[in-house]
């Protein structure tokens, strides 16, 4: 493995640990099933790394990339942002980040164009005192994401703002082998407080899909049309529950499975589900290290004088069917092939909370966990 190879893996596991660190977070304040984009809060927060400096800096570069350089921060963030432009056969995938302003703010002119070059993103000035700002910022979160997140902001929590990052996801992607509609059932799902619920399942019998395992959990990678992209369940094995193996899910043993995962014959029952968040990100970012932006002393030089970050948004939204994965989005079905027939197949079946992923070449790109 070359040292650029070696710094590449260093940085995906840095990726990794932000993305589980920050869903750890938002799971000591939900209590239920739970969404967010890492990749989409990552690049938001990447437009303001371009404008900060000294400790501001410092503290971005710590959180998202464990003190990666500005150079590898820069570069690692850039070619995964525009990485996501090149979805094949059928995926589809925006991640929308703007940066907004109050008016009276001037924002220097080569901050416009480094997070331009870098992100394919801009910065925006708005007067946050009136209507139409809300209005022009749900827009953009609109047209993002084909109509299916919308009312982020309102003019009320944004009135008293001097700056706002805005982060959408978008994605649609089919499954390279759909599950048959004919195999959805009802079927029991143990919920995290011991109690049993009747939800739909997909079942598929005696066919090939991702396997791995290890003495924790059992893995089951889907892919998509496009194969870069994979989804990810990791389920707890029997007597761990979710809260217990995620105390020992870091980012060593999360990216182990998802690259050890061999195409194996199973039977697989897993959930459908739908599951939509919204949040704000100033108390999960600063719980992990993000600190300076949100005060008086932060250094946001590079982007314009005498600023801070007021806090920050973000929205998603998840679906798990038969034709494959939606992300504020819908999907197409696909046929479904015919499964050879083996013997003693692995048997995999997602009756009680675990965590999933949707990664492209295995960077998180969204996290959760679902609890029936």
């Amino acid at each position: 493995m070359s040292k650029q190879d070696v710094r590449e893996q260093q940085l995906l596991l840095a990726e990794t640990k932000f993305g589980l660190d920050f869903l750890r977070n938002q799971l000591k304040i939900n209590d239920d099933s739970f969404v967010f984009s890492p990749l989409s809060v990552s690049l938001a927060v990447a437009l303001v790394h371009s404008g900060a400096e000294n400790q501001s800096r410092a503290e971005i570069e710590k959180a998202l990339l464990g003190g990666a350089s500005n150079e590898d921060f820069v570069n690692h963030f850039s070619k995964l942002s525009k990485s996501l432009k090149t979805a094949e056969n059928g995926t589809e995938v925006n991640v929308a980040n703007r940066v907004y302003f109050n008016d009276n703010v001037q924002i220097e002119s080569h901050y416009l164009s480094c997070v331009k070059e870098n992100y394919d993103a801009a910065a925006e000035l708005l007067d946050f005192v009136s209507t139409d700002s809300a209005d022009k910022i749900n827009s953009f979160i609109r047209e993002s994401t084909q109509g299916k997140l919308d009312n982020l902001v309102s003019s009320e929590s944004i009135s008293d703002a001097v700056a706002l990052l805005v982060n959408a996801v978008y994605f649609k992607g089919k499954w390279d082998d759909s599950f048959s509609p004919d195999s959805t059932a009802d079927r029991e799902f143990t919920t995290k407080d011991g109690g049993v619920k009747k939800i739909p399942f997909l079942t598929e019998m005696m066919c090939d899909r991702g396997y791995a395992s290890d003495d924790i959990y059992q893995v089951l990678v889907l892919n998509y049309r496009d194969d870069k992209y994979k989804f990810a369940i990791f389920l707890p094995k029997e007597g761990n529950d979710l809260e217990d193996a995620l105390r020992e899910l870091d980012a060593h043993r999360f990216q182990s499975l998802l690259q050890a995962a061999k195409r194996t014959y199973m039977n697989t029952q897993i959930s459908k589900f739908t599951i939509k968040k919204e949040m704000t990100l100033k108390e999960s970012l600063q719980s992990l290290g993000i600190t300076e932006i949100f005060t008086d002393q932060a250094d946001l030089s590079g982007i314009a004088e005498g600023i801070k970050i007021s806090d920050g948004s973000h929205s998603a939204l998840i679906e798990v069917n038969e034709e494959g994965t939606t992300a504020a989005a819908a999907t197409v079905i696909k046929a479904v092939p015919m499964c050879l027939r083996v013997e003693d197949p692995v048997d995999f079946n997602a009756n009680h909370p675990f965590l999933f992923a949707l990664v492209k070449d295995n960077h998180p790109l969204f996290l959760g966990v679902f609890y029936g």
